[in-house]
């Protein structure tokens, strides 16, 4: 939490200092951006500062709820589907990159192919390794 802490606050910081750029440099007569950065970076760290507080006043009780969420099955289980995938991935590519030296297959095609073995391969062998294990 202390990592995306700093992140938002830095983004905060940095809508702020944008929206002062803007207002300085920008010499239109429209409407000027700058006054809305500033108000999002403004409600972004008042956010930001709030959910900090939040979790550090509820912090225990939130790392109990996590600890008892834990199982080691389920690193396994991501292990394994890891493996498993990258395995059909590479044989997918394998056989794509065999096929275009015979066949034009476009970029978009081959991509989609790709992806959508990468997604179904991965939601398949999740569901067989937790039925399984």
């Amino acid at each position: 939490m202390e990592n995306k802490f700093v992140q938002r606050i830095i983004v905060s910081v940095m809508l702020i200092l944008i929206g002062i750029i803007e207002m300085t440099f920008n010499s239109s007569s429209g409407f000027d951006f700058g006054y809305l950065n500033i108000f999002i970076g403004g409600i972004l760290l008042i956010i930001s500062m709030i959910s900090y507080i939040k979790y550090q006043n509820n912090k225990k009780e939130i790392d109990k709820d996590l600890s008892k969420e834990y199982d080691e099955r389920d690193d396994l289980i991501d292990g394994k589907v890891a493996k498993f995938t990258l395995r059909i991935l590479i044989c997918v590519i394998l056989i794509i990159m065999f096929l275009s030296n015979w066949i034009m297959i476009q970029t978009n095609i081959a991509l989609s192919a790709i992806l959508i073995s990468l997604i179904s391969t991965e939601f398949l062998s999740r569901q067989y390794y937790n039925h399984t294990i």
